[in-house]
């Protein structure tokens, strides 16, 4: 599934030099190509803040409520987000969680679920970051459409008692435009741009935590689905 076949060491000086690394062509380009569509299949559930509270609730269900319910509930959003609080609206599917739970309908999701966290791949994030603690990669798929957005945060894991090492993104977006937004943007002390990456297909974006740094909006007139699996490097057995 994964192309470990990389210069390790050159990945480590950039990771240790600038606390990111981006690994292009990570993924099987074939399997990459499956993964894309049967994330696209999956039961989304939309992932929000309001009231200062993280929500969600499945895309199915909002599709059903009525125009003007559905409406209200993006404009309660996107106050929340005009504020200085943290706030974010994007799709998502807990993939480990379904795993663990025996409701991942995708064999190949499940065996990405597998893999991720086998002793070659983990391995291959230890070197890569040389954080030897690293013991296990978690996983969720998200899904921006036009109007997502994920506000400033540093991913430090210490309100759910977790030691993430590093975050990793890995996309399955395709002939994706700067313009569309849904760009990666880390962040220095002072809250400045220092990098962006934009999602290219099959490229592995790892950084270390905590870090600021956000997703920006996804435009409105945006024809593609910006898909990923996202999750941490942890050294904690929660």
């Amino acid at each position: 599934m994964f192309n470990l076949d990389h210069d390790i060491a050159a990945l480590r000086k950039q990771f240790l030099a600038d606390g990111v690394v981006s690994v292009p062509g990570f993924v099987n380009a074939e399997i990459a190509e499956q993964l894309r569509t049967d994330i696209m299949a999956l039961p989304w559930e939309m992932a929000y803040v309001v009231n200062g509270k993280p929500a969600k609730l499945p895309v199915s269900q909002l599709k059903q409520l009525p125009v003007n319910e559905r409406q209200a509930l993006f404009q309660r959003v996107l106050t929340e987000a005009s504020s200085k609080q943290y706030s974010f609206m994007y799709d998502t599917y807990m993939l480990i969680t379904h795993y663990l739970q025996n409701t991942l309908a995708s064999p190949l999701l499940r065996y990405y679920v597998e893999t991720i966290s086998s002793p070659a791949v983990l391995n291959f994030m230890r070197e890569l970051t040389a954080n030897n603690t690293i013991i296990k990669a978690d996983a969720q798929a998200s899904r921006y459409l036009p109007g997502h957005y994920l506000k400033t945060h540093d991913d430090s894991g210490v309100s759910f008692n977790q030691h993430r090492i590093a975050a990793y993104t890995l996309s399955f977006s395709k002939n994706w435009q700067a313009d569309w937004g849904g760009m990666l943007h880390l962040q220095d002390d002072m809250l400045r741009v220092e990098r962006s990456y934009m999602p290219e297909f099959g490229t592995l974006n790892v950084f270390a935590v905590p870090k600021q740094h956000f997703v920006s909006q996804v435009a409105n007139y945006c024809p593609e689905q910006r898909l990923s699996i996202v999750g941490w490097l942890r050294s904690d057995l929660n």
